[in-house]
């Protein structure tokens, strides 16, 4: 007789574990941009409140540009969102949205939320499209061009001299599909593009220092050659 009350109650035990852990809200966190420790003081907080919590690396939709948690509609504990959302605050990460259900491709129908934050330090920000509008300057080389990234898409090269052959390169498109990486597409139907990697840093001068975006071609350019492009800010 012991020995059955002492099978179903350990089965009783085993079975309330189990559902204690279907309960339990998983958050998937986005740590694509983040340096390790902050993803780390971040995961390790997270843990701590009981969450089950799953890092990953993967893109962010295109639509989020700042601090953002998504959710599902179907969450066993309604306070988990406020509960995450004070935990990514205390580690510097200001939620700057909080949506339900969908948000680019990815859709949390289950007891989920997830996290999309943004690095604390500029230089390891991913820039978003709006960020590259600007005009650069060619650097660390003899030659003098601008290159205009327009909001449209559109893109500009001027200065000189360039041959005949070249000037088709001087406009077209520029596209920006996944940080680093930066595109441009001659018009009239040349089959022809350059990729540029993207670098944020920071210089010195005499003045204060200066933030700096720097597009560095990934092989010569046809026209600007090896020279990189810039354009800074003064901090």
């Amino acid at each position: 007789m012991l020995k059955t009350i002492n099978t179903q109650l350990l089965v009783c035990t085993l079975s309330a574990m189990l559902l204690g852990c279907s309960h339990t809200t998983t958050v998937h966190v986005f740590g694509k941009y983040l340096p390790d420790n902050e993803l780390n003081n971040l995961q390790s907080a997270l843990d701590k409140q009981g969450f089950e919590v799953e890092t990953n690396s993967l893109d962010f939709p295109t639509s989020i540009s700042q601090n953002t948690i998504l959710h599902s509609l179907m969450l066993r504990d309604a306070s988990a969102v406020e509960s995450v959302k004070l935990i990514a605050t205390a580690h510097g990460f200001q939620i700057a949205d909080v949506q339900g259900l969908k948000e680019g491709n990815h859709w949390y129908t289950k007891d989920a939320i997830a996290i999309y934050p943004f690095p604390q330090n500029s230089e390891n920000t991913p820039l978003l499209k709006q960020d590259l509008a600007r005009r650069f300057k060619t650097a660390e080389c003899d030659l003098a061009f601008d290159l205009k990234l327009f909001s449209n898409g559109a893109y500009e090269i001027s200065g000189g001299p360039v041959s005949n052959e070249n000037k088709g390169l001087l406009s077209g498109t520029w596209h920006y599909v996944q940080y680093p990486y930066l595109e441009l597409r001659p018009y009239k139907g040349i089959s022809w593009s350059r990729y540029f990697k993207i670098h944020q840093i920071v210089k010195q001068d005499k003045v204060s220092q200066i933030e700096v975006i720097q597009l560095r071609p990934v092989e010569k350019h046809h026209i600007s050659q090896a020279c990189f492009y810039e354009h800074g800010i003064r901090i």
